[in-house]
């Protein structure tokens, strides 16, 4: 396997990211990632193969190729995962599935792998496609991250019987047809979720998606995410009907005054628009997020809420403040254009003017960091500051989707609407603690949570805060 069907913007997306984290040039970290890997393990051991399979799928997305059982002249690592000998005498990262924890690492005590849920599969593909990045690139990689890490599954905080329960989602949104999002639904066809789920995003699958948007192929681009997304995935769905919305999630036909938006998946790209997704009141909310491949936040709330909302996690910061004006100085555009999110007809052609090749009446509804991401990957725009402007790899993304997935199996599996967490943050490079879970209370200041009128309007949309309530 190899990244032929990324194209060349996609490849250029990956080099950036990784001339971030190692601060080198963009030719440079391209060329450090033309190397390959070599996953061993035994056909005969299911658990062993899915997560070959999956750790495949992750890395053809980032480095020049994947190969099963036989090494290339570019090959510098061999992954063995569960009771296998080594092929090669190339450096080797070791993979043991127990039924409680996977290790990962140099562990001798190689066995056969455990019978598990397929999701955890997915799971530990994401974080041994972290460590084989380690292994590379070593201590050149600003994160600390020592091998062998053990990847419990009792962290997840999950009950082992609830992987294989029916989940009833109801009518449900997901806000967002990007990595998230694709992560997602990625991890999610390993649940048996049923109901409705609207996938909503206005967007089209552009070149540079495809390094870390994992449905999505060559023969998707220049089509809608929303559509693309549902035709591909949802052959994966037998209960769950996935339905195509290419609209932004405000501009939904059914938008009403009531109480219109009972479940949300939050997988958009900005922090911005997670603060106009508040505006739309929804009554109970599951979100992940990352910043590039440093870290992924998962949090969850429904209303009436004593928690924070996604205004609360996502309030405006320097960084913020610094990519929007970053963005708006290359366009030529004021940073309040920036901030409305979406390029309107006069800001197009302003646009048009500075950058050279772009066409103004194609630019007109592009959200602002969707074209300047597009941009970046192309080559167009080479000055690249600010680390959020900067996709993650694919295995970063679709660890994101994967916890919203287990996030949403969780609280909705179980009807739970538990009082002891409502924000987790999870490092890639780490195995996830559950320790690190905390309920965080409501931002001094929120735009939402302190404005007397808005707090008003939701308690009539989903009743007033009782006095013992839940996150």
């Amino acid at each position: 396997m190899s990244t032929d069907s990324l194209t060349a913007e996609a490849r250029r997306e990956n080099a950036a990211m990784l001339a971030a984290a190692l601060g080198t040039d963009l030719e440079s970290a391209s060329e450090a990632l033309q190397f390959g890997v070599m996953i061993t393990f035994d056909p005969a051991d299911a658990t062993a193969a899915a997560v070959a399979d999956d750790l495949a799928a992750l890395l053809v997305r980032t480095i020049a190729t994947v190969t099963f059982g036989h090494a290339e002249p570019n090959t510098a690592l061999e992954v063995l995962i569960g009771r296998v000998d080594a092929k090669t005498s190339l450096p080797s990262l070791l993979v043991h599935v127990g039924s409680d924890a996977a290790v990962i690492g140099n562990d001798p005590e190689q066995q056969r792998c455990a019978d598990i849920p397929r999701i955890l599969c997915l799971l530990i593909a994401c974080y041994t496609a972290a460590a084989t990045m380690r292994a590379v690139f070593g201590a050149r990689l600003p994160f600390e991250a020592v091998l062998p890490q053990r990847i419990s599954f009792d962290q997840l905080g999950i009950d082992p019987e609830a992987f294989d329960a029916s989940v009833a989602l109801g009518q449900a949104y997901l806000a967002g047809a990007g990595a998230i999002g694709n992560g997602f639904l990625w991890a999610a066809r390993h649940l048996n979720f049923t109901g409705i789920l609207h996938i909503v995003d206005d967007d089209d699958v552009s070149p540079g998606n495809l390094n870390r948007q994992i449905w999505f192929g060559k023969d998707d681009i220049g089509l809608s995410k929303a559509e693309c997304l549902a035709r591909l995935a949802q052959g994966e769905f037998p209960g769950l009907k996935l339905t195509p919305r290419s609209y932004r999630l405000q501009d939904l036909p059914e938008k009403s005054d009531g109480p219109w938006l009972p479940r949300l998946l939050v997988a958009v790209d900005s922090r911005r628009a997670r603060r106009k997704i508040q505006m739309e009141f929804p009554g109970e909310v599951f979100d992940a997020s990352t910043t590039d491949i440093r870290e992924v936040v998962v949090h969850h709330h429904r209303q009436p809420t004593r928690g924070a909302c996604l205004s609360c996690i996502y309030e405006a910061d320097q960084e913020e403040f610094t990519r929007e004006h970053h963005i708006a100085e290359h366009f030529g555009v004021s940073v309040d254009d920036v901030k409305s999110e979406r390029i309107s007809p006069s800001a197009a052609h302003q646009i048009a003017a500075k950058v050279h090749g772009v066409e103004a009446s194609a630019l007109i509804g592009i959200a602002y960091d969707t074209l300047f991401k597009q941009l970046c990957g192309e080559g167009t725009l080479r000055t690249l500051e600010g680390r959020r402007v900067v996709a993650p790899f694919a295995f970063v993304s679709v660890l994101a989707g994967t916890l919203l997935a287990l996030e949403v199996l969780r609280r909705a599996g179980s009807g739970r609407n538990s009082l002891d967490f409502n924000y987790w943050r999870v490092s890639p490079w780490h195995p996830p603690l559950g320790r690190r879970r905390i309920l965080r209370p409501p931002q001094t200041g929120c735009e939402f949570c302190s404005n007397p009128v808005l707090s008003s309007v939701n308690a009539a949309l989903w009743g007033a805060l009782p006095a013992a309530t839940s996150a």
